[in-house]
């Protein structure tokens, strides 16, 4: 079958040529039409449940909603896990779906859910239920100038409505920019006078502020409508609203008894640029839009809107994620390029020049097969799966070179035609090419089942290997052999003088006496001591483990990324007062501007590094961010310049939390979550642990997730009061329309929705004495202070709480200084020392890890399981083709000693191990195994002819120590330009190129020597077994086939 199959394409060239050009012609034109995003398209497997409750505090917000809703979610089917935060004014559920679980269906099962509860409390708003979506950022912009609040809020809004008019963007987030609202304010000495409350005057309003419909008159000439239109949209048309009439029958209005503001909402939201007002502006794209044109259609009309408003505004890009795009796009396709050219250079130089033309063209054919295959599947151009096609750029020409220089060889060797050449080379390795290919394409399915975050993005890697790895196999057993057969390529090539061909001269001498005055005697003397060197190979190995083991080896679970920026974030305490607040922030920038004026960088002589700045506070929260020079124009790096930037900063007594800092890929490195019914004794072990880790070296940033919130007036109601009718529902129903206010309705005016709030005035709410004095209305009309018919109590509120699973929980975080602890022996000595000592002094605690922890075990478990299956596939497909247990295994451990030579490469290059290098070692594994299945099978070829096997194994390693060494060169050295990446942008790829070059180089010279080694020993064993009644090679696996 397979004969005539190749036979066909051999000799049909115009066939074969054809199928070139179909795959070269679709994948031009996929090229051409490819998205291009910094990460991968996918879907997150999350639905969150957000309900608005106005007024109410976390406890109440836990009480009255989350729990509610956690207890009819439980038992849904799809449901992995839930966790909840209910703080001050909101309730927010997450659920987190099954992998590969029908979102559509677990969606609109949460809904049907979330809805047929009844029993939410008054005041709560509808539950909003919705699926998280991918949106990525294309561009943060500062919009800020002189401009005051609403001519800014014009101009944002105008600018941000002539974006969606596109059709092209379609998400946009904006900060520093509140929504008016109207304030009507009364004082309690005039609700007295007037005998009236909060609700009576918003009921006024509700009843005269509306548009109404009334039906129609039909006449013998027309239907005439009966409507109102009454509706107000500014504080003027406010003030003739009826509120009552006096005894005298005049009018009370609104005007009279209240004043009426249209302001903004009182609460700290704001933003700076540069210390000018700013609207903090996040143009958002989803999966199916253009990055690339959202910006540029962006960025043209910010530029129309800073000659539009000249002197009033400027339009600051601060971040622009088609500049990081294009910076590693670029990057890594340079040193794709570079890569490939080395490969090239390589192909030329090791073989003859028409010879090495035509291996080499697999690279862009198998890579434009692949481009258009991703076309079709719509997955982008991004950093994954750019990485990929730079990690197969060496790979792809393996098989061509094994089918290159077997044609080659029957050519010249045996003086063959060239078609019969094509034909008879292409089929002696045929099996062994194939079962290659099949074997890398299965080591590389493991990374379509990963789980996490990462899981989402590196499944991409493994498409792009495995797609053009596919379509390699198609041009080397179809394209190749038919030119080789038509083509001048085994044709006697006239001699020439060039410096190509004296270098092609002068290299293959040196490959000629590497291989028969180095690796031959070399061979020689590990086939004659096989036994100590394969007790040698396992010892490393044990070594290797036992290393590991012990912690012995720099790790850390995932590589330090930085942001291209440096920030610092503050929590203060909530009911820290605005201004106060402010000092903060404002003190926290002049620090830093200060740090920076001192900050020489030593190399590029730039001593002031801060370019700009953007700040913004929301909450309790301060946010400033630094923008510092690109990588290129600094010998430093933006952890470094945090590091330094913290310890000038120093304590902020003011702050509840602070981190100076950029951020981390799968979440904090440390990370704590407790997990208790009882809330005093989960703050107990909180408090413990941090505790704790601040004796840990190298530990900082030491924080939780349960900041104490504001200080609350609780009322409880006295006996008194209680005789006067009051229920304490009454009394606190009262206070909250005087100061949190009573919103009488909503409306639309333009593109803002207006709230309307009744309240007192701002002066008749600023101390307690105002509470204790406050006449408060009985229920028979009189009124009585509120000191007489009530106590109250002053303590500090929760400002937030956490549940999983229904359970409350909370979190401790840390960072990790690397340059003075290795995070693996941190976490170690947490999990086995130091948190069994917190839980010893609490009670009913229970704790899981976190953030990278949490993130690694879910990798590492999928990892474990799919490796595993993929190790038996490959194990039974190899038996498949050798039919031999002690061959297929002796292949097999070439994959522990191939992470020897991983961890090694990680040493010389400087860097730790981490998961990601572990991704790298999960590729290697089908790629080491390849150069020795080709040795194998010449080796078993050998036997078939009758060599013994002593013999055999060494004409085995001479055969192919040529193609073995050209196949790990070149794919170690399509890795290089990665693995010397200094750009920040690159770093993550770094330990994946490590694992598989290093690996790769290491694993082949263990092939070429320890594995024939091996053989030989094992042959020993099996003539003891036998009692040496059997010759050694007709105890072989291919002899006995032979027979």
């Amino acid at each position: 079958m397979a004969e005539k199959f190749v036979r066909y394409f051999i000799k049909h060239s115009a066939v074969t040529n054809w199928i070139m050009i179909v795959i070269c012609a679709a994948g031009i034109f996929a090229l051409a039409n490819l998205n291009k995003r910094l990460d991968p398209k996918f879907e997150i497997e999350q639905i969150e449940i957000d309900v608005p409750y106005p007024g109410a505090s976390a406890i109440e917000v836990e009480e009255g909603i989350v729990i509610k809703i956690e207890e009819n979610l439980r038992g849904l089917e799809g449901i992995e896990k839930i966790t909840s935060t209910s703080s001050d004014n909101w309730g927010s559920i997450s659920v987190e779906v099954e992998q590969d679980y029908d979102m559509n269906k677990a969606l609109q099962n949460i809904k049907n859910s979330v809805n047929s509860i009844n029993s939410y409390p008054t005041g709560a708003e509808k539950p909003i239920v919705y699926q998280q979506t991918q949106w990525n950022r294309a561009l943060m912009l500062s919009i800020y100038g002189p401009a005051d609040l609403f001519t800014l809020k014009k101009v944002v809004e105008e600018f941000r409505d002539d974006l969606l008019r596109t059709g092209k963007i379609s998400n946009i987030r904006m900060w520093g920019l509140p929504t008016r609202e109207f304030s009507i304010e009364v004082s309690p000495e005039d609700l007295i006078r007037y005998k009236l409350t909060i609700s009576d005057i918003a009921q006024a309003i509700r009843n005269s502020n509306l548009n109404i419909s009334s039906g129609s008159v039909l006449t013998d000439q027309e239907e005439i409508l009966i409507r109102s239109y009454n509706k107000k949209y500014n504080a003027a048309e406010f003030e003739n609203i009826e509120i009552v009439s006096s005894i005298d029958g005049r009018e009370i209005l609104l005007s009279d008894i209240c004043s009426i503001k249209e302001q903004w909402p009182e609460n700290r939201f704001f933003s700076e640029y540069n210390g000018q007002r700013s609207v903090g502006f996040n143009v958002m794209y989803n999966n199916n839009e253009d990055v690339v044109e959202i910006s540029d259609i962006t960025l043209d009309l910010a530029r129309k809107y800073e000659e539009k408003y000249a002197g009033l505004v400027t339009f600051n890009t601060f971040i622009k994620e088609t500049d990081e795009l294009e910076e590693r796009i670029n990057l890594l396709t340079q040193n794709g390029i570079i890569g490939l050219v080395l490969v090239l250079l390589l192909l030329g130089v090791f073989l003859n020049t028409r010879l090495s033309f035509w291996v080499a063209l697999g690279i862009p054919i198998s890579l434009l097969g692949m481009f258009f295959v991703l076309w079709v599947l719509n997955i982008s151009i991004n950093q994954f799966s750019l990485f990929g096609m730079i990690m197969v750029i060496g790979i792809l020409v393996d098989d061509g070179i094994i089918i290159g220089e077997s044609i080659y060889s029957q050519y010249e060797k045996y003086g063959k035609k060239p078609m019969q050449a094509a034909i008879d080379g292409t089929l002696d390795v045929i099996k062994p090419v194939t079962i290659s290919i099949i074997t890398t394409i299965v080591a590389f399915v493991p990374y379509f089942y990963f789980y996490g975050m990462l899981g989402k993005y590196v499944w991409q890697i493994a498409a792009v290997v495995i797609i053009s790895l596919l379509f390699s196999l198609v041009e080397a057993l179809i394209i190749l052999p038919a030119h080789l057969a038509h083509s001048k390529a085994l044709g006697v090539q006239a001699k020439s003088n060039s410096f190509s061909e004296r270098l092609r001269t002068s290299l293959d001498k040196i490959v000629k006496y590497l291989t028969q005055k180095i690796y031959a005697p070399v061979l020689k003397l590990c086939l004659r001591n096989r036994w100590a060197v394969s007790a040698t190979m396992f010892a490393v190995i044990l070594i290797i483990a036992g290393l590991f083991q012990g912690s012995h080896v720099r790790a850390q679970f995932f590589p330090e990324i930085e942001p291209p920026y440096a920030r610092i974030q503050v929590e203060v305490p909530a009911g820290t007062s605005a201004e106060t607040a402010d000092k903060i922030r404002a003190g926290l920038i002049d620090k830093a501007l200060d740090f920076g004026k001192e900050f020489e960088d030593t190399t590029k002589g730039i001593l002031n590094p801060i370019q700009n700045f953007t700040s913004w506070m929301n909450a309790n929260t301060i946010n400033i961010f630094f923008v510092l020079p690109t990588s290129d124009k600094r010998d430093y790096t933006i952890g470094e310049f945090s590091d330094q930037l913290s310890e000038f900063i120093g304590v902020v007594p003011e702050a509840e939390n602070i981190i100076v800092g950029g951020w981390n890929f799968g979440g904090t490195p440390i990370s704590v979550r407790f997990k208790s019914s009882d809330y005093a004794q989960l703050m107990k072990a909180k408090d413990l642990l941090k505790d704790e880790l601040r004796e840990i070296a190298g530990v900082k940033d030491i924080r939780d997730d349960t900041p104490l919130g504001n200080n609350e007036f609780i009322v409880d109601i006295k006996p008194k009061g209680q005789a006067l009718g009051f229920t304490l529902r009454d009394l606190t129903s009262q206070l909250r329309r005087g100061f949190y206010g009573q919103e009488v309705m909503r409306f639309q005016r333009g593109r803002d929705e207006m709230k309307i709030w009744v309240r007192f005035n701002k002066e008749d709410r600023v101390s307690i004495s105002q509470i204790e004095n406050l006449k408060m209305r009985t229920p028979s009309g009189d009124y009585v202070p509120f000191k007489e018919v009530a106590d109250y109590k002053i303590t500090r509120s929760i400002k937030r709480i956490r549940h999983e699973n229904g359970e409350r929980s909370l979190n401790v975080f840390a960072n990790l200084d690397y340059s003075q602890n290795d995070l693996a022996v941190v976490m170690g000595d947490l999990n086995n020392v130091v948190v069994p000592r917190v839980l010893s002094q609490v009670e009913g605690v229970a704790r899981s890890f976190g953030g990278q922890s949490e993130e690694v075990g879910k990798m590492v478990d999928s990892m474990t399981y799919s490796m595993l299956v993929a190790l038996l596939v490959m194990f039974t497909i190899l038996m498949f083709l050798l039919k031999s247990y002690w061959q297929t295994f002796l292949i097999m451990s070439l994959i522990p000693l191939g992470v020897i030579g991983a961890v090694i490469g990680h040493y010389i290059v400087g860097i730790p191990i981490s998961i990601l290098s572990f991704l790298g070692i999960v590729a290697l594994a089908g790629i080491i195994i390849n150069d020795s299945v080709v040795l194998i099978d010449k080796y078993n070829k050998m036997i078939k002819k009758g060599i013994d096997v002593g013999p055999a194994l060494y004409q085995a390693g001479m055969a192919r120590f040529r193609p073995i060494v050209l196949t790990t060169i070149t794919t170690s050295v399509g890795l290089a330009p990665i693995i010397l990446l200094t750009s920040e942008q690159g770093q993550f790829l770094v330990p994946m190129a490590v694992s598989v070059a290093f690996g790769l180089i290491f694993g082949t010279f263990i092939t070429l020597l320890t594995l024939p080694s091996a053989l030989l020993a094992i042959s020993d064993v099996k003539r003891l077994a036998n009692r040496k009644k059997k010759t050694r090679i007709e105890l072989e696996p291919a002899y006995l086939q032979n027979e």
